[in-house]
């Protein structure tokens, strides 16, 4: 039997720095495997991230995947929903029907040979229409729900960047969930110079390019506060009706209602890489019989075990915790931070805390330096801190010789953290709030907190500081992680039927 598989993100995987988060590296893990497999034909495009200065319309571009040479790979360039999704915030009803990108997809299908499955793992820099091209091209559609674009324009459903969002008050309390608007002007330049320079295989090591770069990022910060001020309708006399506003409101509305539509009549099989995300998605009315929980594999499995572990504690020695991953609110770093700083002066004493996060975006990268005095306050009562900027999976082992506890704290419904894999991988018993996927992992009680309760961490943390033998007992309810081999083996029976 022979399969044809069209793989969809937003993100071209194979370039560096790599966009997309863990997705992207799922999706090359994935390939990797796929293309060393009799009978499997894969072709992989992306869109919402490639801009060009000569032809605006959206059209399609063969690139060159230095991943995969042998892996058809193209580009729609022009997309008129840039990725990721924040950039396309204020256009719930273009998120939804795009008729100029849509007959460039339906013409890309049109021209390849029929694929057996177009399996789609996200939608972000395409619009939700597309799932009816892609089913009435006579394909399986399969929609891996990597996050929650479909109900949520910010894809986390994490408001004002301060709380989980279980109600969205039928769209209004979209109209302002972002609290720092992002420029898109400035980011279409800063794309369009890029591809610029790919195209003549510059690769961002033309100085003239890279000046150019700066240039165009000096002018926007100069130009957007001058056109907050002059275009800002607080400068003068305003009057508003509450009647007008429900109308945007009822864009976004109309947005999640037509996407969970669209998927219910074109999905095949909708992935979902949780329960707690199947459950959320149930929630807003996906059909439950389109719903297929499958833990993604990874290439954790592979690591090998650091030489200490599982890290046996003793009391009175120092109890070593580390955090991993990303450094934002939403994940949990600065609710650790404050959380830690709420025990004793004795707890504390006893504690070893290693980080390794590297912080690039400029909203957290304010938030970190607002937080470095405290952090080097909490440093100072604490055994010892220790900082890696970032991790590779080459240096995580060592990272993680003699670690007693993994804290993974989200504080939204992450659908499943990959940190989580790493640590259980690497045989470090892990702590983890209540909110998204980590907890079917976890599975034990007596490491798994609620973020909304106050003082419930630091009960947990303290327990199992206190009760080693919690540490052992973990290992006989946490479930085991997937290989990537034991993975592809379950999308086999996914994509059971799509042959040629």
């Amino acid at each position: 039997m022979s399969y044809r598989v069209l793989h969809y993100n937003w993100a071209p995987y194979f370039q560096k720095p790599t966009l997309g988060g863990g997705v992207s590296v799922y999706c090359k893990n994935l390939i990797d495997y796929t293309i060393q497999k009799d009978n499997w034909h894969v072709t992989f495009l992306y869109s919402g991230t490639d801009y060009s200065y000569f032809n605006k319309r959206p059209h399609i571009k063969p690139i060159r995947n230095q991943n995969h040479p042998h892996v058809p790979t193209f580009s729609l360039v022009n997309s008129p929903i840039i990725a990721p999704s924040h950039f396309a915030f204020d256009d719930p009803l273009g998120n939804v029907k795009q008729p100029a990108l849509e007959k460039c997809f339906q013409e890309f299908l049109d021209t390849q040979a029929p694929f057996s499955v177009i399996h789609f793992h996200n939608l972000e820099g395409i619009t939700a229409n597309c799932l009816k091209i892609a089913k009435e091209s006579g394909a399986k559609v399969v929609f891996s729900l990597h996050n929650y674009w479909a109900v949520c324009p910010q894809v986390n459903l994490w408001r004002l960047e301060q709380s989980h969002c279980d109600d969205n008050l039928d769209g209004r309390a979209c109209l302002a969930c972002l609290p720092i608007p992002p420029n898109s002007e400035r980011e279409l330049a800063m794309r369009r110079l890029e591809f610029l320079g790919n195209s003549l295989d510059l690769k961002g090591r033309s100085l003239p390019l890279n000046l150019l770069k700066k240039l165009v990022a000096l002018f926007y910060k100069i130009q957007r506060p001058l056109v907050v001020q002059t275009r800002s309708p607080l400068l003068k006399t305003l009057e508003l009706k509450g009647a007008n506003l429900p109308q945007q409101a009822e864009a976004y509305q109309f947005r999640r209602q037509e996407i969970v539509s669209l998927i219910n009549r074109y999905v095949d099989v909708a992935l979902s890489v949780s329960d707690r995300t199947a459950a959320i998605y149930r929630y807003y009315g996906v059909d439950p019989t389109r719903l297929s929980t499958q833990y993604i594999g990874s290439k954790a499995t592979q690591f090998p075990v650091p030489p200490h572990n599982p890290a046996i504690y003793s009391p009175g020695q120092p109890f070593r915790c580390v955090y991993m991953g990303v450094p934002r609110k939403d994940k949990g770093f600065y609710f650790l931070l404050e959380e830690l700083r709420c025990l004793s002066a004795t707890e504390l004493s006893t504690l070893e805390l290693v980080v390794a996060s590297k912080i690039a975006d400029r909203t957290e990268l304010d938030l970190a330096m607002q937080q470095k005095g405290p952090l080097l306050s909490l440093a100072q009562s604490l055994h010892r801190l220790i900082y890696h900027p970032g991790y590779s999976h080459e240096n995580l082992p060592k990272i993680l010789d003699g670690i007693h506890l993994g804290i993974v704290p989200p504080l939204w419904e992450d659908n499943l953290p990959q940190v989580t894999y790493e640590l259980l991988a690497c045989r470090v018993p892990v702590l983890c709030s209540n909110r998204g996927g980590a907890q079917e992992f976890v599975r034990h009680p007596a490491f798994i907190f609620d973020p909304g309760k106050k003082g419930d961490f630091q009960q947990k943390l303290s327990t199992i500081r206190d009760n080693p033998h919690l540490l052992t007992e973990f290992w006989q309810e946490a479930r085991t992680v997937r290989s990537l081999e034991q993975h592809f083996q379950e999308l086999i029976e996914v994509y059971a039927g799509c042959g040629n």
